[in-house]
């Protein structure tokens, strides 16, 4: 009975193994034929149903899932493949996260994994080179950032010198103007009390009176005035005596 159920164990596992190796074989074909979704369906199989995986195989579903253009599916098996001993396909899966970030322009994310698949596997030459290039770029990006703030730095400042400049100059043409609008006022008082002088020395002329003789006239007169206010005041003194009759 015993026997009976090690032959039946026996069938059943050479079945199983027999059926790893036809999955196994039928994906690697597919994926060299570039049938890419194929192979994924039969790494899927193996995975799910027969609980077989290993990092090779999580290595070539990544590869699968990257050529079909499924990024995310690939960037998770890569991670997968990655958790092993085997320090070649280790590496290699670092390596492809690596070009992975690269493509998302996440450069700084791409040299962490070059770095680490080269620790992993310090013969992965082509680690190396991609780790080298992206550091180059790296390096290049802060030159280039370093030398545009300088120049917008430079920019601001002049822009700024500028500014002020142009304030100056038009606070100067303001005071220019205020001036010469003063200067204009003053040469317009200064010929307006010449005219007037003028004008004053023409009129005397025309009633053969020099200038002294009028002032003379003009005094007179002020004399007059001032006696005539006198007489007023006078005047207005006696009508205010209540005592006496208003006649």
């Amino acid at each position: 009975m015993i026997l009976l159920i090690k032959i039946i164990l026996s069938i059943i596992l050479s079945n199983r193994i027999d059926k790893i190796n036809s999955l196994t074989k039928s994906a690697e074909e597919s994926f060299r034929k570039e049938n890419y979704n194929e192979s994924i369906i039969n790494y899927r199989l193996l995975i799910d149903s027969f609980n077989y995986s290993n990092e090779k195989l999580y290595l070539n579903l990544a590869h699968s899932h990257l050529l079909s253009k499924d990024t995310l599916n690939a960037i998770e098996n890569y991670n997968y493949a990655s958790l092993t001993d085997n320090m070649k396909i280790k590496s290699i899966a670092l390596q492809q996260l690596g070009n992975i970030n690269v493509k998302k322009n996440k450069l700084e994310e791409a040299l962490n994994f070059y770095k680490e698949s080269i620790i992993a596997d310090n013969t992965n030459n082509d680690s190396k080179f991609n780790f080298e290039l992206v550091k180059k770029k790296i390096d290049n990006q802060k030159e280039n950032k370093e030398e545009n703030s300088q120049k917008q730095n430079s920019k601001d400042k002049n822009k700024d010198k500028s500014s002020e400049n142009k304030k100056n100059d038009e606070k100067g043409k303001e005071d220019e103007k205020n001036q010469n609008e003063n200067k204009e006022q003053n040469n317009s008082n200064d010929q307006n009390q010449k005219n007037s002088e003028e004008s004053l020395e023409d009129k005397l002329k025309k009633i053969n009176m020099s200038k002294k003789k009028a002032e003379m006239i003009l005094n007179a007169l002020n004399n007059n005035e001032f006696q005539y206010i006198q007489q007023l005041k006078r005047k207005s003194n006696k009508k205010s005596n209540k005592n006496k009759p208003d006649w």
